[in-house]
């Protein structure tokens, strides 16, 4: 009974580091910067594994996105600030994180936004999650000292999608990584745009 749990284990591991290395090899494509450069062809033929094998850990390219994606919003969410969510230095803290998370590995991240799934991914979340944060982190504010509206809601959604403009702008290459913390700064700090 023992060997048998040392070959699962042993087993388990192989299957974790071919599932590591086919993951390391795809970041080290997306970091160049050539999104298209990434098929299971070229990861096969560069970690010397059968395009089935890659399969069986990786059914599609959007798949090997997703898994990259779930673990760059992971170490976001893995790490949330130790201050109460009510607080507005909860979001500046937050969005520190955000940030430094997003701009360690900048042409990786810049790439999954590109290709749609970590752009989904965040999207959704700050569609939901982040805009009810705010909504409720305004709505404690003065009504007149609300960014765009009284309405905190509306507060919110604009404040989400200045963020959401900012991040596919970086993807894009239209905006450099300064460029892009600032603009999600002024977003998530509730200042105005205005010059």
């Amino acid at each position: 009974m023992e060997a048998s749990d040392g070959r699962s284990r042993r087993a388990e591991r192989s299957r974790q580091a071919t599932r590591s290395r086919i993951l390391d090899e795809s970041r080290r494509v997306l970091r160049s910067g050539v999104l298209f450069d990434l098929t299971v062809q070229s990861l096969a033929k560069e970690l010397g594994l059968s395009r089935v094998t890659i399969y069986q850990y990786f059914p599609t390219i959007r798949d090997i996105l997703k898994a990259l994606s779930d673990e760059t919003i992971g170490m976001i969410f893995s790490n949330l600030p130790d201050v109460p969510a009510t607080e507005r230095r909860y979001l500046e803290k937050f969005v520190s994180l955000a940030l430094e998370v997003f701009l360690s590995d900048s042409l990786l991240v810049r790439n999954l936004v590109l290709a749609t799934e970590m752009g989904n991914s965040v999207s959704g979340w700050f569609r939901g999650d982040l805009e009810e944060l705010l909504e409720h982190v305004v709505g404690q504010l003065d009504p007149e000292m609300r960014p765009v509206s009284s309405d905190p809601g509306q507060s919110a959604r604009v404040m989400v999608t200045y963020f959401r403009g900012a991040l596919y702008g970086w993807a894009a290459g239209f905006i450099d990584d300064e460029t892009f913390a600032s603009e999600v700064r002024r977003a998530a700090t509730l200042t105005s745009t205005a010059k």
